[in-house]
């Protein structure tokens, strides 16, 4: 959808729940939602929450229109109050003002879509070349993807590292992360092994780009995690990632990366 037609759909969306909001009745009882109106203001929230998201990615109005549903729910019955019909109106009318005023976020995401590839993947390494070798190597050979490993890509005009990581970042649609024991860390006492630091943090850039179902660790037994990562796919292996080929498989259709076959 172009940013003009997103705009569009709001608005219908706008018209909508401001029909809602007018039919509540007044009872003894207190306000409540119109005759018929209950099922059809649920199908909007849904509907609005797949606009948003597929307009913007990961979004605050999402997250609002979401929270204003679930607490305006009436305890007693669970039907929508006015009050949760008004804050999300709100929501909506403060999108429209928003996009109006800088249509270029609509533009943003859609560009940021454009240049991702379905079959290039990230592969985010620290020192043990051995295991992101292999992890390239079934990428390639199983499952015909293009790993993309920063190390050998040519620097583009980037004048930093970091430039270029996101350079090539952004055109990957799924990352996978070697987490190796490679840094020996002392603290409180306590020695542990963990991931080196670009490792953590290209790990983390992913997970804010494309949510944390857009990224897998691969880890290393013996290899200390933190505790930030706790909700992303995690695969363990002793020796050789191999040992996971079947469960990186189905993770990569979950996440749409590769077909089922």
């Amino acid at each position: 959808m172009t940013a003009e037609q997103v705009v569009t759909e709001i608005k219908r969306y706008e018209t909508e729940l401001t029909g809602i909001l007018s039919r509540f009745r007044r009872t003894r009882d207190g306000i409540h939602i119109g005759d018929g109106d209950d099922p059809i203001f649920r199908q909007y929230v849904r509907e609005m929450l797949d606009l948003f998201n597929d307009a913007l990615g990961s979004n605050s109005y999402s997250h609002q229109i979401a929270g204003e549903f679930n607490n305006g729910l009436t305890n007693w019955v669970g039907s929508p109050s006015y009050k949760s019909v008004e804050n999300i109106l709100s929501v909506v009318r403060a999108a429209i003002t928003r996009f109006n005023r800088s249509p270029e976020l609509l533009v943003r995401k859609q560009a940021e879509d454009n240049l991702r590839h379905r079959e290039n993947v990230f592969v985010i390494h620290g020192r043990d070349e051995a295991k992101w070798r292999e992890l390239k190597d079934i990428l390639k050979s199983e499952f015909r993807l293009n790993p993309i490993i920063l190390s050998e890509q040519p620097d583009a005009g980037c004048k930093t590292l970091i430039e270029k990581f996101e350079h090539y970042a952004q055109t990957c649609s799924y990352a996978i992360a070697v987490f190796t024991p490679d840094d020996e860390v002392t603290s409180g006492g306590d020695t542990y092994l963990q991931a080196r630091p670009n490792v953590i943090y290209e790990l983390g850039w992913f997970c804010g780009r494309l949510g944390r179902s857009g990224a897998m660790l691969l880890l290393k037994d013996g290899t200390s995690l933190f505790s930030d990562f706790g909700g992303i796919i995690q695969k363990r292996f002793a020796r050789d990632i191999s040992e996971k080929v079947i469960e990186i498989k189905r993770d990569l259709v979950a996440a749409g990366v590769i077909d089922e076959t």
